[in-house]
């Protein structure tokens, strides 16, 4: 038994780790302007992952909130975000307003 949990916790203390790390590492390479060296799979990946974990989170725990400071993401980049996962997911406006109901 407790080789399935041993591996479980190793890999959140990595995880952990990583997510602390992440933020310092993103404002260097978006500082020196250097996002184009990253491939359109590898930010895809990262976006992807974060995305199942925001929605594992929420359906484990539906009162769970993004807590992002407004210098950490501003409106636009959100918005962009938003509409690049709509076009890879296909949903569309009305789509989405089903869905904003059902999430919310």
């Amino acid at each position: 038994m407790s080789e399935t949990i041993a591996p479980a916790a190793e890999d959140l203390r990595r995880l952990s780790a990583l997510i602390a790390e992440l933020p310092q590492v993103v404002d260097r390479v978006s500082a020196a302007r250097q996002s184009g060296q990253l491939s359109e799979i590898e930010i895809s990946a990262l976006v992807a992952a974060a995305a199942r974990l925001f929605a594992d989170r929420m359906d484990r725990d539906p009162a769970t909130v993004l807590d992002v400071p407004p210098d950490r993401l501003n409106a636009t980049q959100a918005v962009m975000l938003i509409k690049a996962l709509m076009e890879v997911t296909d949903i569309n406006l009305f789509d989405l307003a089903i869905w904003y109901r059902r999430a919310g």
